[in-house]
Formats: structure tokens, C-alpha cells, sequence
């Protein structure tokens, strides 16, 4: 991949920034893990007599830089090490710089400073008590090992509460407690170890409250287990929740499950798990809480007094920036909170630069409101919900936020809440989301809503790997979401690709346009072995929309290039009738911006096809209404010049035919700046070609 050479909109102020902590700023304080707040900040280490020297905390950085009068930009550089977090980072107004002179929290050149929320558990002893060892199962007697909680410092345990995107708590984070075991998310025991059973069937007229029926005599062990959760997609395989177990006949097989239940009822056939089992605590790598005592059981994967076993404890969200302007955040690490990373309110013009956030049980970064924010160079991964969710603009006023997502590398997520919960949620107006990989998620990378988005130069691969009905990237919903832009990505190994066992019912596209997405552009993409499930999900699949315009993009070595969901005249004009008189938009500044709103409800299902290569796909076309525009593309079995085309490598040459001779493929992805001095070590040419 070639290296970018520009550095894009760091702002005057932040190129001559400091990369030592030997070169003072404006106003320069230090933070070292050796240090004391009741010390200056003034110097990087202690003095000799260490009667002076660095601040301990940020708090004791951030309430210095309060005090000064007049700020000509204040840098707080932060040695490297490892800093217990105990409460929220909060940043107000107050703690604001400005345009030309920002207020920079900075790791120091070549080091790593570590924000923990966990607890690092040590002195793991060996399960004796006859009655505890009875209630294991016979193959894990002997081999799980025990701790207290309260010896090693956790006098506070939260209950355990998961949602989902349709469970009854509620689609928010639900702060949880994890097990880490040298960096790894550990499973709590579950049955079955890997993959879903399914629901035998749903007892009469409780479609919507179970109880559900099983097969087997499992559960049978449970009978002493309580709290009890089953995960599941009980109606629809993109919607997942927790149910709690209120009872369970084994005579009957029936599992009657607690209120409150799944937004869609329950369905039989359906997959699903039980989770948080003592009693299934049979596999290495698994654990397990008992709540009641703070003992903590674990099935260790390898000797744990040899190794690193972390308790997120942090309940809290890590960094919260309310109302702040021209902060930055920059090669700091964030990691083992039960919450979300790292959430801005408002504000503008702040920036998280070459951060790393990391194994947390909510998101990684959210954005609510303010302008002009930047998440940069930033690694966030092996998180229980989503990435980043950023929204900001006036969709009534069409005010862009002017928030940028760049040159992250963001996967490994979804872990406790897995669908809905992707790389980006972007909404709003006027966000642009570039240069980022984003890779290894059960569910979308990117969920889209709002007006006049770019989304450009992005990878995506091994994504929608579980859930149903699913794109790399989704938009849902609303015709009047004008203006997006999908240009440049390279979608590729998207869903579950060839899959021979049972394919999802609906499929898993590369982009995907549902339910009256109109207007959008996707141009210049790649689709590699993207499209399945049984409805046959193309590389991009429309459902129902309309002046949408495909163009310049080539879809190699998937089932289906573009597939259709078309609608129909009476099913569009009543969906759409009153798309125009929403209060979330000024329909005349709607119109005179999109001209094409004048006719919204006529020319349904009419979208451009135009000047796209199709190579070696089994076909081009799937449920083409016969109304879409279909002009000058190219369907090939042929190698139409490509470089490396077998493994994914798909440089134009000279003899490449002029419909994709202009997709820029050696500018897509991660790039090195400033902030990202090295690419990852996995080869994105070997993340192209490792086919599932």
C-alpha cells in the first residue's frame, strides 16, 4: 500500500508541536506514573532529592492548566507506564483551548502512558470446597481455579445486565464486568461452547413472551445455576438480545423466560445460547462470577500465576469532554472499562490522534453534537458494542458537523451486543469517514444515516460475519437522506462468503441501500467476493429505492454484482407520502437542494447502472425490475488487466478498460502520518487474499 504523503488538517497550531518532552510549549506540565500531584508538573522526572518533579494524575494537570491566565498553548505530556483510572476524565468549557493555541494531552515521543480501569487479579487458587466441586462438570473438576475479589481490591460488583439491539433493556450500553486474560476477552461458560442451538418450538399463543421449548435434556444440569441469560435472534436474524431464565420445567422442556422480553417475540426455529452457567464452566477460557460471594471461577487457558488476568472494573465512561473546544488527546491508550471509551459533548475543533482504545464492554468513541471534531490515526479494538458513533449537524437546517473519522483501524468488536454495533454510526449532516480499515465484525462496518456524508478510501473485510440482512455498509429507512457519497472502498470477503452449510435467510452485501434509500452515489468501488444468503445479496443490494447512481465501480468474483428489492408504484407512494411533511426537515430548503425531491413519488424502483465492471461474477444482475438504467457496463469471465487479481490486488493497467481505470486502489486504507508511524503488521495484501 502506498505510503500518503500529506498530512491532512492538523491546523497550524499542531504542526509545530512538540515531540519530545525536552522542548517546552507556550505552557508545558508533565504527568509520569512516578510522580506526585503535590509536586509541580514542572519537570519530566523527580529532581534527585525527588522534592520535585511530574504530576501523578491528568486531574492534577488539568486543574494547573485552569489557573493560567492566558493560554498561548498549554501541552501536558504524559511518560509512559501505567495509570489506575478511579474515576472519570471530565474536560468542561473551561478546559478549552483555541483555534491557533489548543490544549494538548500527549504521550511523550517513544512511550506508551496506559489508562486502566481493570484490576490486574493474581493468586488464583485451586477449587476444594466439596460443595462448589460438585457443581462443576466432571471434566473441569480439578482444572478451575478460583479467586476473591474482595482480596484482590473489588469491594463493588455490579449485577449483570445485557440488552441488545431488540432486548427489553433497552439498545444502550449496559456497563458490565470482563475477563481478560493476556489481552484476550475471555467467554463467561456458556452452552453450547461454540455456535447456537435452536428453539424447538414456542408454546401456544406466547409467541411474543415464550415460553420457549428445547430439545435435549441439557438444562437439566442448570438446575442449581442462577441468573441465567440466553443470547439469541429469536425472530429476525439481525435482531439479538439477552433473556433473563426465569424458570425451567425439564419435564415440559420449556424455558419460561422473565420480563421484560425481545421487542419481536420469539420464533421457533430460531438460534440462540445460554450464557453466565456455573455449571457449563467446561472449557479453557471460560469464566465465571458468583455475584453473591465476589468469587471469581475460572477454567484458565494456561497457567494464570504466569500470566496477565485483568478484571475491567471501571464501570464509568473513561474521558468525558463536555462542551470542550480545541482539546487534543494524543498517543494516549485507554483500556478495561465496563463502559464506553472516550465521549465528547459538543463543542468544537477537538481531536483524538494516534490513541489506542481498547477492551472495553461499551463503545470505543462517541460524538454527540458540537463541530469539527477529528478521530485520527486512532486503534480501537476488542470492544463489547461498536467503534465510534458520531452525529452532529442540523438535519432541519442542513448545518454540516463537519466530523472526521481518518486512518483508524478499527475491528474486533461487538463482542456483548453484536449487531448494530459496527465500526461507525454516523448521522447527522456533512460527516466524512476516509482511509480507515475496518475489519472482523459480526455485523455492519458502517451504519449511515442523515444527508450529504462522504465515505471514501476505506477497507472493509470479514465483516457481517453473523447477523442476517446486513451490509458493510447500511442505510435504512428514509428518502429524504440526500446527498451521501460512497466513493473509492474496497469491500471485500463480506458476509459469509461461499458458505455451503445453512446460508442466512435474507444475505449480507457490501453496500446496502434498504428500505427507500434514495440519491445516494457509490462510485468507484471495489467488491470482492462480497454478496450471499439465499435471497442472493448482491455486492450492493437496493431495496426499494430510487435515483441512486452505480457508477465506475468493479464487483470481482462475487455471486451477484447488484442485486434489487424492488417495491412497486402502491408501496412506494405510501411509504414516501409524507416523507416531505416530516418535521425533521425544511421541504423547500429540501427541495431547492435536491431538485430530485419534486418527483419523489413517481419513477420508483429507477436507479443508474452505468459504466461498472463486472468480472468473474456468477451474474451481474439479480431481480432487475426491468426499470433501472442500464448503460455501458461490462460483464467479463476474463482478467481485464489486473495486476494480482487472485489474491485481491486490483491495480488498473494500461489495458484495464476505461470504466475503472480511475479507482485510485494504492490510496485505499491506512496510510503512515505522524500520528501512525508504522502500518499494522498483518499485510493488507495478505488480508485481501486470506479468503474464509
Amino acid at each position: 500500500m502506498k505510503t500518503m504523503r500529506r498530512i491532512r488538517g492538523l491546523g497550524a497550531a499542531l504542526a509545530g508541536l512538540a515531540c519530545s518532552c525536552n522542548v517546552a510549549a507556550a505552557a508545558t506540565f508533565y504527568v509520569a506514573p512516578d510522580g506526585r500531584d503535590a509536586w509541580s508538573g514542572q519537570r519530566a522526572t523527580p529532581n534527585g532529592r525527588k522534592t520535585d518533579g511530574p504530576f501523578a494524575t491528568l486531574e492534577r494537570a488539568r486543574d494547573e492548566v485552569r489557573r493560567l491566565k492566558k493560554r498561548d498553548g498549554v501541552t501536558v505530556f504524559v511518560r509512559g507506564g501505567r495509570y489506575q483510572i478511579t474515576q472519570t476524565f471530565a474536560l468542561k468549557a473551561e478546559d478549552s483551548g483555541t483555534t491557533q493555541a489548543p490544549v494538548v494531552y500527549r504521550a511523550c515521543k517513544g512511550e506508551q502512558p496506559v489508562f486502566s480501569g481493570g484490576v490486574r487479579l493474581t493468586g488464583f487458587q485451586p477449587v476444594r470446597e466439596a460443595a462448589i466441586l460438585a457443581r462443576l462438570p466432571a471434566e473441569a473438576r480439578g482444572q478451575v481455579v478460583q479467586v476473591d475479589l474482595k482480596a484482590q481490591g473489588v469491594t463493588h460488583v455490579i449485577p449483570l445486565r445485557l440488552g441488545g439491539f431488540a432486548g427489553g433493556l433497552g439498545f444502550s450500553t449496559h456497563p458490565t464486568m470482563e475477563l481478560f486474560f493476556n489481552g484476550q476477552a475471555l467467554p463467561l461458560a456458556r452452552w453450547p461452547n461454540t455456535g447456537f442451538v435452536h428453539v424447538a418450538d414456542v408454546a401456544a399463543d406466547a409467541g411474543k413472551t415464550g415460553p420457549i421449548r428445547y430439545d435435549g435434556d441439557r438444562p437439566q444440569r442448570w438446575k442449581d445455576d442462577q441468573d441465567i441469560l440466553l443470547y439469541g435472534y429469536w425472530f429476525h436474524d439481525w435482531a439479538d438480545s439477552y433473556e433473563r431464565v426465569a424458570s425451567i420445567d425439564t419435564a415440559r422442556h420449556e424455558i419460561t423466560l422473565a420480563p421484560p422480553y425481545t421487542t419481536y417475540g420469539y420464533r421457533k426455529g430460531q438460534r440462540y445460547y445460554a450464557v453466565n452457567l456455573f455449571s457449563e464452566l467446561d472449557m479453557p477460557g471460560e469464566w465465571y462470577l458468583d455475584r453473591s460471594s465476589g468469587t471469581l471461577y475460572l477454567y484458565p487457558p494456561a497457567d494464570p500465576n504466569q500470566a496477565v488476568v485483568e478484571l475491567s472494573t471501571a464501570v464509568f465512561p473513561l474521558v468525558e469532554m463536555d462542551h470542550v473546544s480545541h482539546v487534543t488527546l494524543q498517543g494516549l491508550t485507554w483500556e478495561l472499562g465496563g463502559a464506553d471509551g472516550i465521549l465528547v459533548k459538543d463543542g468544537a475543533g477537538c481531536l483524538l490522534a494516534g490513541c489506542t482504545i481498547r477492551r472495553l464492554g461499551g463503545n470505543g468513541v462517541e460524538i454527540h453534537g458540537g463541530t469539527g471534531h477529528k478521530l485520527r490515526s486512532c486503534d480501537i479494538y476488542s470492544l463489547g458494542r461498536g467503534g465510534a458513533v458520531v452525529e452532529g449537524g442540523n438535519r432541519k437546517t442542513l448545518t454540516p458537523g463537519r466530523h472526521l473519522v481518518e486512518n483508524c483501524d478499527i475491528y474486533d468488536l461487538s463482542r456483548i451486543d453484536h449487531t448494530y454495533t459496527p465500526a461507525v454510526v454516523l448521522s447527522g449532516v456533512g460527516h466524512r469517514i476516509a482511509h480507515n480499515a475496518f475489519h472482523d465484525i459480526g455485523s455492519s462496518a458502517i451504519r449511515l444515516g442523515g444527508n450529504d456524508h462522504v465515505v471514501e478510501f476505506n477497507e472493509v473485510y470479514r465483516v457481517v460475519r453473523e447477523s442476517d440482512d446486513q451490509g458493510g455498509v447500511d442505510m435504512w429507512g428514509d428518502p429524504t437522506y440526500r446527498g451521501n457519497v460512497i466513493r473509492y472502498n474496497y469491500w471485500h470477503h463480506i458476509g459469509n462468503w461461499r458458505h455451503t452449510g445453512a446460508e442466512p435467510g435474507c444475505g449480507q452485501a457490501g453496500v446496502r441501500l434498504d428500505d427507500a434509500i434514495s440519491g445516494v452515489l457509490v462510485l468507484g468501488n471495489v467488491f470482492f467476493r462480497c454478496g450471499t444468503g439465499r435471497a442472493g445479496f448482491g455486492g450492493i443490494q437496493i431495496h426499494g429505492g430510487k435515483d441512486n447512481i452505480v457508477s465506475g465501480n468493479l464487483f470481482a468474483d462475487c455471486r451477484t454484482a447488484i442485486s434489487f428489492s424492488a417495491w412497486g408504484d402502491q408501496r412506494w407512494r405510501a411509504f414516501t407520502s409524507r416523507s416531505l411533511e416530516s418535521q425533521e426537515i425544511d421541504a423547500a430548503l429540501y427541495g431547492a437542494r435536491y431538485p430530485e425531491l419534486a418527483r419523489l413519488a413517481e419513477d420508483h424502483d429507477v436507479n443508474l447502472v452505468c459504466s461498472n465492471l463486472v468480472y468473474k461474477c456468477d451474474e451481474f444482475l439479480r431481480r432487475d425490475s426491468g426499470r433501472n438504467k442500464l448503460v455501458d457496463n461490462i460483464v467479463t469471465q476474463a482478467n481485464p488487466g489486473f495486476t494480482d487479481a487472485a489474491r485481491g490486488i486490483f491495480r488498473p493497467a494500461k489495458n484495464t478498460p476505461v470504466q475503472v481505470r480511475a479507482i485510485p486502489f494504492d490510496q485505499i486504507g491506512l496510510y503512515r502520518d505522524e500520528f501512525r508511524l508504522a502500518l499494522p503488521t498483518r499485510a493488507i495484501s495478505e488480508a485481501r487474499a486470506a479468503a474464509p
